[in-house]
């Protein structure tokens, strides 16, 4: 019997694959192959495949954070080039698969900025619902009109340190500056430029809980789902388990912001990989039909029109979802050294936030820090 080791992420999509009720990866029709699921935390999941692709495990396929990381890993010779016809997966996504005009990932998730609000107390404290399309500015407006409104802390932050950077981000782009810039000369960084936007990032924690700061996934989906927080921004990745055990669903609103971000969480083929064939034929499985919409039932976000179509009546947020990735999300642009640079700037919003250095220290030592990296990767 020959074995496909598959590493990926915590995450609901994830479950799906290895849900023993569903049993889909015994139902593989390579009966001569098993596959095996090795699941590590977010917190962990970067440092663990890097050690993977340095040869210190024998991993087949890996889960990649779509255009985040894919120029990094094909220019150091980390995937394997792959080739499959993109049916009615959603163009945008089938693009993000590639690059340079190479195929290298298989999609399995979408994660995308989703706000996710209490219509009850939104339309009580604002007079009206908002749009599906919703700026940085409104979501701080209604904050404030829901705090006046004697909701004492109304609303969640994701901002956790492994978190803040992707949660701060529609702030950051919110005043028409992006966090990187494609030139004709490369890539810039731009945060010594986004000062304002970043305070006002900082100045939602009035109005979230003290321990936002150390809030992830499971903290927002508990904040929204018993009625904790009357809004908060969240994955469309983690949609799905919100809504499954949440309290009066019908009371949920979403909307998205104009200045969102969304990344397609992929599987990869190792370049060191010695069982390429095999597992190109599990991820043309793993990405089927029928399995994309398990998957998109669990984590709340599928890759193909076709089931968001279907699945338009059953899952409220999917319209507004599908605006999100085909209209609105803007993708990094593709970053040389990206783990780095974006670490910096991790450890920049997280410092300000947090008060431990102001939002002008903090993007000022960023930005050199960055441009150092930036003139690294350039050698």
């Amino acid at each position: 019997m020959k074995k496909i080791k598959i590493l990926a992420v915590q995450d609901p999509a994830v479950s799906v694959y290895v849900d023993s009720r569903l049993d889909l990866l015994r139902k593989f029709p390579k009966k001569d192959v098993e596959a095996e699921f090795d699941i590590v935390s977010w917190d962990d999941y970067f440092e663990t495949m890097m050690k993977s692709f340095q040869g210190n495990a024998d991993y087949d396929i890996v889960m990649v954070a779509g255009h985040l990381w894919l120029r990094d890993f094909v220019e150091k010779g980390y995937l394997q080039e792959i080739s499959y016809d993109f049916e009615d997966i959603l163009p945008v996504i089938a693009r993000e698969m590639q690059y340079k005009g190479k195929t290298y990932l298989s999609p399995s998730f979408c994660d995308g900025h989703m706000i996710a609000y209490r219509k009850s107390a939104v339309e009580k404290a604002a007079g009206k619902l908002p749009g599906e399309i919703m700026t940085a500015d409104e979501f701080v407006d209604i904050a404030e009109k829901l705090h006046k409104a004697g909701y004492q802390n109304p609303i969640a932050l994701k901002a956790a340190k492994s978190e803040i950077l992707l949660d701060a981000l529609p702030y950051l782009r919110s005043g028409g500056k992006d966090v990187y810039t494609q030139t004709e000369s490369g890539i810039s960084c731009n945060i010594a430029e986004l000062e304002n936007e970043l305070e006002k990032y900082v100045s939602l924690k009035k109005f979230a809980p003290e321990e936002t700061h150390t809030y992830g996934n499971d903290d927002i989906r508990e904040m929204l789902s018993d009625k904790k927080a009357m809004m908060a921004t969240t994955w469309s990745g983690q949609l799905g388990v919100v809504m499954k055990d949440c309290s009066e669903k019908e009371d949920i609103g979403f909307s998205t912001f104009d200045t969102a971000w969304n990344v397609t969480w992929s599987f990869a083929i190792t370049g060191v990989s010695k069982n390429k064939e095999d597992a190109q034929a599990l991820l043309e499985y793993l990405r089927s039909p029928e399995i994309d919409a398990l998957a998109g039932e669990c984590s709340g976000a599928p890759v193909r029109k076709s089931n968001y179509e279907k699945g338009a009546d059953i899952y409220p947020w999917y319209r507004v979802q599908l605006r999100m990735i085909e209209e609105y999300a803007e993708p990094f642009p593709p970053l040389a050294e990206a783990g780095d640079m974006n670490g910096v700037l991790y450890d920049a919003i997280y410092s300000a936030f947090t008060g431990e250095k102001s939002a002008r220290q903090a993007i000022d030592e960023a930005q050199a820090k960055a441009d150092s990296i930036q003139e690294r990767s350039q050698i």
